[in-house]
């Protein structure tokens, strides 16, 4: 409820309550809404109509709005299908005329002229009035034109239009094109010259044949945004007079709203009690601060009363005080107990006021000081742990305020000082308390650049020999504490350093010298460590120059190889006839050399992408021991070619973590290498086993073995082992090993390689297991014996792999 307009305050925090009100507490009645004195309840009917007719009537104008323009739309774009439509059809026409002519004159087996031939294009009126007409030879060079511009002649007609290919197409010919043509848009058909290859080419741009419907449209466009501007003013002066009476109805509801507001966010209630009747007006935010649900009218002193705290009187002392006189305005603290069972503390100031009836009604605010009385709390249990803490601390410390009087001082103080408690309480003179004390025998005030102003230092000695730091500050409200700190124990060491310090003064003169000697030694070390970096720079940058070269060398030679091979390969299976046996070997050579060739740019691709940091690989749980057997399987044709046995030994079960490509690549390299370098009638051993968290893979062969000095450059790229073991086993890159070694590396493996020779080489390869199943598979290896699988082929190559 809102109070009238004509209320005026009664005395401090007091105001009059509406008339309906009070006629509603004499009667006994609680107040309805349509007795309120501001007017409003006669234009309570009209307001769901109002917003009914503001809500309805835009959409109605909307909605007309929208039909309209989806009509004008609708024949709008009808109206362009119509027109491309037509200029279709119309060039469509004179396409085929064009054809029909053409072919009539090829099959006269007369000449044809360019010239005659678009003069009587021109004299016959076929063309459209807006097309171009251009007559090319076969490579798209204009010859003639209609309309005639010698600034074309000589151009490429391909050089007019956005997308040449669509011209070029097989059936450009067959079919009218929409076509990007001088920066727009265009329709456009060909035509084959008789005999030369060459073409008539017809264009017919957009803006021309499309040049009544934009007219058409901007008529349409301009009567529909008159007609939308017509309406949009009068629905705007409907809005505005209805935001005026709407404006003017909800002025007393919003007031009513901020003072609500403004009570809730204060955490404030207003309350009206007629103590004649027992009966209570609370306002909104009054049951927000109780946690009870709003409701209009009163609420009567039984529902009231039992919320009080029995500790902090009742409202019974208080009405009897007020009937009786002996207070003229209320200002209380008390307890209120909430809907959820807790209680909150209230402070309630209310004034006396008498109506003209000789009512009493007790006005006034009701404010929630809950978090008030919460921070007292909490400061007087700040205040007891200080003075606890201050109690217990080893230093003495006493603290006066402004006037020099004691506020505060610990049980040490005493003790040290010579006090009884009855000398140090609160609000006692400081001259008074050091008249009583011990007083020090000797003192000596430090001076020190870090004391603030105000702040001082003495070192004391007491009558019993100690030594005490007293510290002197101020205070923010203007008091001063001192602090002593007992420092008997550092006054002995200094006595006890003093003798040491001669000793100390000749080590440092001796660290001096040798640090000077080290600062010396340092900087030429610093000479030589940027030396140092700057050839290391120029090195990286000549290896990152080297391995861009390689890349993009390896990427120009892979495209015409490809090409090579391809053609190559074409002759080999005698796509196109038959070839003489001669040449069916160079041919064989060639796609060999081909391959061989492009193996190599692979890997030299490769190397650079690793080498560069651009080489992705992806990591999944894959079966290691399936990877070995399909590696062997595939070097098996090789190795029966050779007469090499190939045994494996490996559990039926190992997964690693990799990238399954890449595994397949380090295995298949090494493998391949064991058995290119192993001599006929020889053997090569694979072992792989779990040890640990990893996969170790073994490969073991009798070949003529690796030198000591080549086996450090062994692992760089385009090193290998000798020239002579490279020219008796095949040409290479040299990046076997090291791209082998590099994507272990990337893996998180391990990549050895052990060699004697005349012996043989050992190539050793760690991956790390995958965890999901690295105690299921180490448990299958330890359960069952590892698998021993030989493969021994005769000297003989077989025929398939020959």
């Amino acid at each position: 409820m809102r109070a009238d307009a004509s209320s005026a305050p009664n005395g401090e925090g007091a105001f009059v309550w509406p008339g309906a009100l009070r006629r509603a507490w004499r009667s006994g009645a609680e107040p309805a809404p349509w007795q309120q004195d501001d007017g409003t309840d006669r234009d309570e009917w009209r307001a769901p109509a109002m917003l009914f007719s503001r809500r309805v009537v835009p959409a109605l104008v909307l909605l007309f709005l929208l039909t309209l323009a989806a009509a004008r739309l609708t024949m709008t774009i009808g109206d362009r299908t119509f027109y491309v439509d037509n200029a279709h059809k119309n060039l469509a026409t004179v396409t085929a005329l064009l054809t029909t002519s053409l072919k009539l004159l090829e099959a006269s087996g007369a000449d044809f002229d360019h010239e005659t031939f678009l003069e009587s294009l021109v004299a016959g009126n076929v063309l459209p009035a807006d097309a171009l007409l251009f007559v090319t030879d076969r490579d798209g060079t204009i010859l003639s034109a209609i309309p005639r511009d010698d600034s074309r002649i000589g151009t490429s007609v391909y050089s007019l239009v956005s997308d040449p290919r669509e011209l070029l197409a097989a059936d450009a010919t067959d079919r009218i094109l929409d076509i990007g043509f001088l920066g727009g848009s265009a329709i456009a058909a060909t035509a084959d010259l008789p005999r030369d290859g060459g073409k008539i080419s017809l264009f017919w741009p957009e803006t021309d044949f499309l040049a009544k419907w934009r007219e058409k449209t901007a008529v349409s466009v301009s009567l529909f945004a008159l007609t939308g501007a017509i309406l949009l003013l009068v629905l705007k002066a409907y809005f505005r007079q209805s935001r005026r009476a709407e404006d003017f109805s909800g002025l007393c509801a919003e007031t009513h709203e901020r003072v609500e507001i403004a009570l809730s966010r204060g955490r404030c209630g207003l309350w009206d009690w007629d103590i004649a009747r027992g009966q209570m007006y609370w306002s909104r935010s009054m049951y927000e601060i109780l946690g009870m649900e709003p409701k209009d009218g009163v609420v009567s002193f039984a529902e009231v009363a039992p919320l009080m705290h029995p500790d902090d009187g009742g409202l019974f002392h208080i009405a009897r005080s007020v009937a009786e006189g002996r207070i003229e305005h209320l200002d209380q603290v008390f307890r209120m107990r909430r809907a959820d069972g807790d209680y909150v503390w209230i402070r309630g100031r209310a004034n006396i006021s008498t109506g003209a009836d000789g009512d009493i009604h007790l006005i006034g605010i009701a404010a929630d000081v809950s978090e008030q009385k919460e921070l007292l709390r909490q400061t007087d249990e700040a205040n007891h742990r200080l003075k606890n803490t201050i109690e217990h601390i080893s230093e003495t410390f006493l603290l006066c305020d402004r006037e020099k009087r004691v506020v505060i001082c610990n049980s040490v103080y005493r003790k040290t000082f010579g006090l009884k408690e009855a000398d140090v309480l609160a609000g006692t003179p400081l001259d008074r308390l050091l008249r009583k004390a011990r007083l020090p025998i000797r003192s000596i005030t430090l001076e020190s650049e870090t004391l603030a102003e105000g702040e001082s230092a003495v070192e004391a000695q007491m009558p019993d020999g100690r030594w005490l730091l007293i510290s002197e500050r101020r205070t923010a409200d203007g008091g001063t504490v001192w602090v002593g700190t007992d420092i008997t124990q550092i006054k002995h060491h200094k006595t006890l350093t003093k003798d040491s310090r001669q000793k100390l003064l000749a080590t440092i003169a001796k660290l001096e010298a040798a640090t000077a000697d080290a600062e010396r030694k340092a900087d030429q070390l610093s000479e030589l460590n940027l030396r140092y970096v700057a050839e290391k720079e120029r090195a990286e940058m000549a290896s990152r120059a080297k391995t861009a070269f390689l890349a993009n060398m390896s990427h120009e030679l892979r495209t015409p190889l490809n090409a090579i091979l391809g053609f190559s390969d074409i002759i080999r299976q005698r796509t196109f006839g038959d070839i003489g046996e001669r040449y069916g070997e160079y041919v064989d050579d060639i796609h060999t050399s081909g391959s061989h060739l492009l193996t190599m740019i692979e890997d030299v691709l490769q190397m650079a992408m690793i080498e560069s940091g651009r080489l992705e690989l992806s990591s999944e749980e894959v079966e290691f021991s399936q990877i070995v057997r399909d590696s062997a399987a595939m070097i098996e044709p090789l190795a029966r070619e050779k007469g090499i046995s190939l045994a494996i030994e490996a559990p039926d079960m190992l997964a690693v973590m990799s990238d399954r490509r890449a595994a397949s690549q380090v295995v298949l390299n090494l493998l391949s290498n064991a058995v290119k370098f192993t001599p006929q009638g020889g053997e090569v051993r694979l072992r792989l086993r779990q040890v640990g968290d990893a996969a170790s893979l073994s490969i073991l062969d009798d070949g003529p073995g690796i030198p000591k000095s080549a086996l450090a450059s062994l692992g760089l790229p385009f090193a290998q082992a000798g020239d002579a073991q490279v020219r008796s086993n095949g040409h290479g890159t040299g990046l076997g090993i090291p791209i082998a070694r590099a994507l272990v590396h990337l893996h998180g493996g391990r990549l050895r390689i052990g060699s004697r020779v005349g012996r043989g080489t050992l190539v050793c390869l760690r991956l790390p297991v995958s965890a999901p199943i690295a105690a299921e598979t180490a448990q299958r290896v330890r359960a069952q014996p590892p698998k021993r699988v030989t493969r021994r082929t005769s000297a003989r190559p077989s025929r398939a792999a020959a």
